[in-house]
């Protein structure tokens, strides 16, 4: 390691939910850069990060403490740890063999698990159940303690009045991805292009996200899964915020990329020509994060403003003169 993954290092340390935006800042180098930098730092040196997260009170927690049969805790904790419901699993000795921690949509599906995945595994005996109401003690967390976006007008600026928007569709799709990564202060973004009004799969670009993640939810949609968020913003062409997109119901079908993948909440915007919807925008945040009403509206004028170029870019327009 040298000594910008040293400085990176610290000031992740100092503060672990400091964007890649922020870290490449105080550093004085490009966004990129850190991500690149991030990316090689937990592949080939073993960086490791942990997060603390508050409870999530609309969702249904539940902890399992299972009685295996002789000689199979091991097989059982390992079978449950790969779900994707599941956050801890604990080996343990006394009352029970297996403690697991995990969280669901709603009490339906805790009860769904209990009954199809734990119960009906040939190494556990037996079960015990409880729900978790809420942290006492602890790391104080405030009511509102989450992670409110900051908007670089500056980067806004410089997209939206700056000189006419890009060529080809790449470079604008591109310039999209910075408006809201750098711009609006999301973790990753996900544009989805309608290519003409029956396209029944769309052209994604993305900025953040993993290959994995793009591929998995592509095939999703490839195979006519459509998110009900996706539902909601073509039905209704108005913003739809997740603040926790991983036990959300308008996202449910995905919750297992939301974890892979590793974020929290998610912003998701129309872009309209007219009354006709031509693509979505999604922004990303890694944390719990609180949108405003002035975020919002900010966020929604960024995708107001690439309608048009978007429109002619894709043919829906003639080329400008």
């Amino acid at each position: 390691m040298d000594g910008l993954d040293q400085a990176l290092i610290a000031a992740l340390e100092q503060d672990g939910r400091a964007t890649n935006v922020e870290l490449a800042r105080s550093l004085g180098v490009s966004e990129k850069t850190v991500r690149l930098r991030i990316t090689r730092l937990l592949t080939e040196h073993g960086l490791r990060v942990r997060a603390h997260m508050p409870v999530d009170t609309s969702a249904s927690r539940m902890v399992f403490l299972l009685h295996t049969q002789p000689g199979r805790r091991f097989d059982v904790a390992e079978f449950l740890s790969s779900r994707p419901e599941v956050e801890h699993v604990y080996l343990a000795t006394g009352f029970s063999d297996v403690l697991v921690h995990a969280v669901f949509a709603d009490d339906g599906a805790a009860l769904r698990f209990l009954v199809d995945t734990v119960e009906s595994h040939d190494g556990v005996r037996a079960t015990d159940s409880c729900h978790l109401i809420r942290e006492v003690g602890g790391p104080a967390l405030a009511p509102d303690d989450r992670h409110h976006p900051e908007v670089d007008k500056q980067v806004l600026a410089d997209l939206m009045i700056g000189p006419q928007p890009a060529a080809t569709l790449d470079g604008l799709l591109d310039a999209i991805c910075v408006a809201v990564t750098n711009g609006l202060g999301a973790d990753r973004v996900l544009v989805g292009v309608r290519s003409d009004p029956h396209a029944r799969a769309p052209i994604l670009r993305s900025r953040g996200l993993s290959r994995g993640y793009i591929d998995a939810l592509a095939e999703r949609i490839a195979q006519g899964w459509t998110p009900g968020v996706v539902r909601q913003v073509w039905d209704t062409r108005l913003h739809v915020v997740l603040p926790d997109a991983r036990t959300d119901r308008l996202f449910e079908g995905a919750h297992d990329l939301v974890r892979a993948e590793g974020y929290v909440t998610m912003m998701n915007l129309p872009v309209l020509y007219g009354d006709s919807l031509i693509a979505t925008i999604s922004g990303y945040f890694d944390d719990a994060t609180s949108l405003d009403d002035d975020y919002l509206s900010t966020a929604q004028g960024v995708a107001d403003h690439f309608a048009v170029a978007l429109a002619r870019k894709i043919g829906w327009l003639p080329p400008a003169l």
